[in-house]
């Protein structure tokens, strides 16, 4: 049996689009999240990207945006998993913002 996966921050329900470009190929894919935290997002694709694949993502959510570099960490079945590697410091703060709205209190 595979140990259960531990993620470094909270991960919150999270659906928004995103267009992720694999920096290789240029391949663009536009999909949606499944879920946020602070270190990356969980993509859904019936066709993820191969664990390792470095990509450009930009997510777009309730008028905001955020662009960051990142890799997919993870590839199963219903999608895939991305961490991000760069992320400019406004783009931080968006996404901070962002996951500080979803906080159940």
């Amino acid at each position: 049996m595979k140990p259960a996966q531990r993620h470094r921050a909270l991960r919150v329900p999270f659906v928004a689009a995103i267009v992720v470009t694999e920096l290789a190929s240029e391949q663009q894919l536009s999909l949606r999240t499944r879920d946020l935290s602070v270190h990356g997002c969980f993509v859904s694709t019936a066709t993820p990207l191969n664990p390792g694949a470095k990509v450009r993502i930009t997510l777009v959510h309730a008028g905001g945006k955020v662009a960051a570099f990142g890799q997919v960490v993870s590839a199963r079945t219903e999608g895939m998993g991305i961490v991000f590697t760069k992320i400019e410091a406004s783009d931080q703060a968006v996404l901070e913002r962002w996951m500080s709205d979803l906080r159940v209190t």
